[in-house]
C-alpha cells in the first residue's frame, strides 16, 4: 500500500510538473528536480543556448531548475527591453543576483519597481551634474591617462613583453574612483585596487556559471545543506560583503569631512547633497548605488580595455589603419581630444567591431516579468525570469556576416560613414530602461585611452593568447611588446618626448 501511494504520489508530481513547463517556450527537454542542469557544457551556458537558440526561433526555456526564458536574438531582446519595457523591469530578488548588496531593493542593479525608479533618476541626475559625457569628466578622463602613459614612460622599454592588462584594469577603476570618491590609487601600489577587483570578479563568476547558486535560487532552503551552502551561498556572500565593507568605509570618510556650503565635487558628496532635499535617498541605498557604479565602471570598462590590444595584435592591418587615420587627424604635437571623433569613421567604426568581438556580457542580469506578454508570439507568464544573451545578438550571422571575424569596415557605408543602423546592433551596455547609466562615461574612456595608445604605442605580440575565460568572456592575464611611435616637443604628459 505505501509503494502505491508513492508510486501515485510521484505520477501525479511528473505530470504536474511537465503542465507546468507546457506554460513557458519551449526549449530541451527538462527532468523534474534537476530540470536542464543536465544540459549544461564546459564551454559556458551562453555558448551553448547560442548553439540552440536558433532551433527555439530565439525565444526558450531552460529549466536550472527554476524556468528562466532566454531571448537570443536582436528582435527578440529589442522586443522585451524597448518596446515592452515595462513588462521586464523587473528583478529576481534572488540569488544569485541578491548577493552583491547587504539588503535587498537597494542601489539601482537589483532594485526594481518605485524604489529602483527613483534611486536610478537621482543617480543618472548626478552622474550628469558631474559632466558625464561632457569636458569636465573629459578632463578627469585625461588626468587619469597621463598617470597611465607616464607610468609606461617609466617602466616599458619597448623591447621586453609587458603586462598590460593590470595598468588598464587601474586606470579603469581609478577613473571610477575619482568620479565616486574624489581620490585614485597609485600605479606604484595596487594592492588595495587588486583585491577588491578580485572580489568584484568573483562576484561575476557566481552569478554567470555557479550551479550551485542556481540550486540556492530554486530552492532556498538549500543554503543550509553543507556543499551547496557553501558553495552557492556561504562564500559569495562572504565574497560581498568584504567589498561592501569597502564600500561602506569610503562613503563613511566622506561623510564625515562632507561640507554642504561646498559645490560636491564626486558622486557622494552629491547624493548626500540630494539627501538633504529628497527623504527617500538614505545612506544605505548611497553604498549601494556605489557598489553598482564601480562594478559597470571598473570591472566591465576595464576588462573591454584589457581586450583592445588582444584583438588589434591579432589583426595588425587594422592597427595600422586607426593608427594613420588618428595620425591624420590629430597630428603628432598633441592629445586626441573628444571633439576629433566626428573626424575618425574608421577609428570609431574599429571602436564597435572591438566591443562586439571582446562581447564582454553572455548575459545582461536576470529580468523578471512583471505582467503576463508575449515575445516572438510566445506566451511569458507573469515573474517569469528572462535573460537577454547579448552574447548572441552580436554574434548573429545573419546581422554580421561571419561575426568571428574582426572586420571593422562592417560598419562603413558606401560614403565612408559609419553604417548607423548596424552600429545601432552592437549594444555592450544593453537596452532600455535597465541600459547602462554609465554608457556616456565608458565610451569617453574607450575612446581616448585606446585612441591616445594608439598614437603613441604599436601592440607587438610575443606569446601564444589562448588563455580566455569563456564563461566572464574574459582575456585572461597576457603580456606583449608596446613599442614607441614617436615622440613630440611639447610638454604633455601623455606625448613622449625626444
Amino acid at each position: 500500500m505505501i509503494l502505491l501511494i508513492c508510486a501515485i504520489g510521484l505520477i501525479t508530481y511528473v505530470v504536474l510538473y511537465y503542465q507546468n513547463v507546457r506554460k513557458y517556450p519551449p526549449g530541451p527537454f527538462p527532468l523534474p528536480l534537476i530540470g536542464n542542469l543536465y544540459h549544461l557544457k564546459a564551454e559556458g551556458l551562453h555558448e551553448y543556448i547560442h548553439k540552440i537558440g536558433p532551433a527555439y526561433g530565439h525565444c526558450l526555456t531552460l529549466f536550472l531548475p527554476r524556468p528562466i526564458v532566454f531571448l537570443t536574438n536582436y528582435d527578440n531582446v529589442y522586443e522585451a527591453l524597448v518596446t515592452k519595457g515595462d513588462n521586464f523591469a523587473g528583478r529576481s530578488q534572488l540569488p544569485p543576483d541578491i548577493y552583491l548588496q547587504r539588503n535587498l531593493q537597494t542601489g539601482v542593479t537589483i532594485a526594481d519597481g518605485d524604489k529602483w525608479r527613483t534611486q536610478r533618476r537621482i543617480s543618472v541626475k548626478i552622474l550628469r551634474e558631474l559632466g558625464m559625457g561632457k569636458n569636465g569628466m573629459e578632463a578627469k578622463i585625461n588626468q587619469m591617462l597621463d598617470e597611465l602613459m607616464h607610468m609606461l614612460k617609466e617602466t616599458n622599454n619597448g623591447v621586453t613583453s609587458f603586462d598590460i592588462c593590470k595598468p588598464l584594469q587601474q586606470f579603469a577603476g581609478n577613473t571610477i574612483n575619482e568620479v565616486l570618491f574624489g581620490y585614485h590609487f597609485k600605479f606604484s601600489e595596487p594592492a588595495k585596487f587588486e583585491f577588491f577587483l578580485e572580489r568584484a570578479c568573483e562576484h561575476l563568476r557566481n552569478i554567470k556559471y555557479n550551479v550551485f547558486a542556481f540550486i540556492v535560487q530554486a530552492w532556498p532552503w538549500a543554503k543550509s545543506l553543507p556543499i551547496i551552502g557553501r558553495k552557492g551561498y556561504t562564500e559569495p556572500t562572504e565574497n560581498m560583503s568584504l567589498f561592501n565593507g569597502y564600500v561602506e568605509e569610503e562613503v563613511d570618510q566622506i561623510v564625515k569631512t562632507y561640507d554642504r556650503h561646498h559645490e560636491p565635487s564626486n558622486f557622494v558628496e552629491a547624493y548626500l547633497s540630494e539627501m538633504e532635499k529628497n527623504a527617500e535617498l538614505d545612506i544605505i541605498n548611497l553604498c549601494a548605488i556605489v557598489v553598482d557604479i564601480w562594478f559597470a565602471g571598473a570591472e566591465t570598462t576595464g576588462r573591454t580595455l584589457r581586450w583592445c590590444p588582444l584583438i588589434l595584435m591579432q589583426n595588425p592591418a587594422a592597427q595600422e589603419k586607426m593608427r594613420a587615420e588618428l595620425i591624420s587627424v590629430v597630428g603628432k604635437d598633441r592629445r586626441l581630444e573628444m571633439a576629433d571623433k566626428p573626424n575618425l569613421p574608421y577609428f570609431n567604426a574599429a571602436m564597435a567591431e572591438l566591443q562586439r568581438t571582446a562581447n564582454l556580457l553572455p548575459f545582461i542580469l536576470i529580468h523578471r516579468c512583471t505582467a503576463d506578454t508575449t515575445i516572438g508570439g510566445k506566451p511569458i507568464p507573469k515573474d517569469t525570469l528572462t535573460r537577454h544573451q547579448i552574447f548572441s545578438v552580436m554574434r548573429d550571422d545573419e546581422i554580421f556576416k561571419n561575426p568571428i571575424e574582426f572586420k571593422p569596415e562592417r560598419f562603413m557605408g558606401e560614403d565612408g560613414k559609419v553604417n548607423k543602423i548596424l552600429l545601432d546592433r552592437v549594444v555592450p551596455f544593453g537596452m532600455g530602461k535597465r541600459q547602462c547609466m554609465g554608457e556616456g562615461l565608458a565610451r569617453m574612456e574607450l575612446f581616448l585611452v585606446l585612441g591616445n595608445l594608439l598614437l603613441n604605442y604599436r601592440f607587438e605580440q610575443t606569446e601564444s593568447f589562448d588563455s580566455i575565460n569563456n564563461v566572464l568572456r574574459d582575456p585572461g592575464p597576457y603580456k606583449c611588446r608596446i613599442v614607441p611611435i614617436y615622440r613630440s616637443c611639447n610638454n604633455n604628459e601623455i606625448i613622449n618626448s625626444q
